[in-house]
């Protein structure tokens, strides 16, 4: 089977908000070991030498793993291009200057600039109430690439985010369908019709979209778990493969179902 270019890796489970479409809370497994440093730098070698060539670090947040400044350091020196899907809570100017050189990439989440509507999707934290503006004013000020990700819910179908997107600046606006996962997100899922979806993007049209129906998303990332293994959703809930930490990528690879054809559908590929 063919690898793909690019892989997100979900470092971590536990993040600090609580959106209610998330479709990676794995609360379909209890088991909250966390991987070393050691066993990360052994999947990223494994994942490099089988061809891909760009990783995404995610969660959860994964700005909760501490030694995500090492990850992403060791990541750029084997030779991936470096990204990071973050809610942006931890994002500080320290941080932001210490990463240059070895982080390419910041991808924020952002569903609506309404804070009862971030109340209402569970996008909110105990801390203060994020300034997207401010935010992606610091992120810009140190020159990362920019990517915004949005997911239509039943809370923000309404909204125009096109003006916000435009002073962002963003390379990549990612806009997705509220996308049911059995054990996942199930349990509090809204979904919204696809019609409702179709208005919201013709709504906030942008040069910069780029559009992913629940359909377009399905079994098109390739995907690694908080435990090392590779994930999919092509059966409306999450197949895990056996670790990548002791088995190959080939292996893992065999065991579940990815179409290359979706893949590249939905961008994908693409100058990074």
């Amino acid at each position: 089977m063919k690898i793909f270019e690019t892989i997100s890796f979900h470092i971590v489970k536990p993040c600090n908000m609580s959106c209610k479409f998330c479709y990676a809370t794995f609360e379909d497994f209890t088991v909250n070991k966390q991987l070393s440093y050691t066993e990360i730098v052994i999947i990223l070698d494994k994942l490099r030498e089988a061809g891909v060539e760009k990783v995404t670090f995610a969660g959860g947040e994964p700005m909760l793993y501490k030694k995500l400044d090492l990850i992403i350091t060791y990541a750029k020196y084997i030779g991936f291009t470096t990204s990071i899907i973050t809610n942006g809570s931890f994002l500080t100017s320290r941080w932001l200057s210490s990463m240059k050189g070895k982080l390419d990439w910041i991808g924020i989440s952002v569903d609506s600039l309404n804070s009862e509507t971030n109340k209402k999707i569970g996008r909110v934290s105990n801390r203060e109430e994020l300034d997207y503006f401010a935010l992606v004013d610091l992120i810009n000020s140190y020159q990362y690439k920019l990517k915004i990700n949005t997911v239509v819910n039943i809370h923000n179908q309404k909204e125009y985010l096109t003006d916000f997107i435009n002073y962002s600046r963003a390379s990549r606006w990612k806009v997705f369908d509220t996308l049911p996962v059995k054990g996942q997100n199930d349990k509090q899922f809204e979904e919204i019709r696809s019609t409702e979806f179709d208005q919201f993007v013709a709504r906030n049209n942008h040069f910069s979209m780029v559009v992913e129906t629940n359909d377009l998303m399905t079994g098109s990332y390739l995907l690694v778990d908080p435990l090392g293994r590779l994930f999919e959703n092509t059966q409306g809930e999450h197949t895990y493969s056996s670790s990548l930490i002791n088995n190959s990528v080939e292996d893992c690879l065999s065991q579940i179902t990815l179409r290359e054809s979706k893949f590249i559908e939905r961008g994908g590929i693409y100058k990074w």
